[in-house]
């Protein structure tokens, strides 16, 4: 029997718990107009499942602050999403009501072209990724070349499935998937954000510590480039 059939065999969704099903709401960081971050370019990689604020945050503090950002997504969501090639949808909880373009799917990006690459959370997206092999290989790419990677909520997942991180890299995460890390040989932190530098990986616990987490990549973002330009 074709799966997608049992829908008639099931009660649909009352409305009035359609209504409830965005979740607990979070208080979102609102950041100030700047240029600290001109010239910088950074894929902001994401399938799939984001939680809203996980999206909106990053990349309103990138932007606002004159980076240039790219929104890269696997491939099949440009090849097989026919009626809406490269759009995402983004979760509040289980809500599915919002979505966003992708600039380009991961096949046309250039790993040379990005300062830091930022990976997202939420329950899809990163089981979605972390499955991937053409993002897997993007990832590492990105870590052999030194460039910064930040990861927040769930989006760490991600990161034991593109492996090559040192044992006892310092890392944070969402409350469920830290046995996971510590499993895969991190030092987990119940912290809100987690930077270590020898790895070049800024971590943030949850929807809750995007504030830190986004002005923690700012930080780290700078200190590379004033490193870079010291050593030329």
């Amino acid at each position: 029997m074709d799966s997608n059939l049992l829908t008639s065999e099931y009660t649909p969704v009352p409305e009035a718990l359609r209504t409830r099903l965005v979740g607990e709401s979070v208080e979102v960081p609102e950041f100030e107009q700047g240029k600290g971050l001109t010239g910088y370019h950074i894929a902001l990689l994401a399938s799939h499942g984001p939680e809203l604020p996980e999206f909106h945050a990053p990349f309103s503090f990138l932007n606002r602050q004159g980076a240039n950002v790219d929104v890269v997504t696997q491939d099949w969501v440009f090849d097989y999403q026919r009626e809406a090639p490269g759009v995402i949808v983004l979760a509040q909880f289980l809500a599915t009501n919002v979505c966003v373009q992708a600039d380009k799917k991961i096949s046309d990006a250039d790993v040379e072209d990005y300062d830091a690459v930022v990976l997202l959370g939420g329950a899809w997206n990163p089981i979605l990724l972390r499955t991937d092999e053409k993002v897997l290989e993007f990832l590492r790419s990105i870590r052999v070349r030194n460039r910064l990677v930040a990861a927040v909520c769930h989006g760490p997942q991600i990161l034991i499935n593109v492996g090559g991180f040192a044992p006892g890299t310092k890392v944070t995460g969402v409350a469920d998937i830290r046995q996971d890390l510590t499993n895969a040989g991190f030092d987990v932190h119940d912290e809100p954000v987690v930077y270590d530098e020898q790895a070049r990986l800024v971590t943030g616990r949850d929807p809750r510590a995007l504030g830190e987490f986004c002005r923690d990549l700012g930080i780290r973002l700078q200190e590379a480039k004033g490193r870079q330009t010291s050593s030329g």
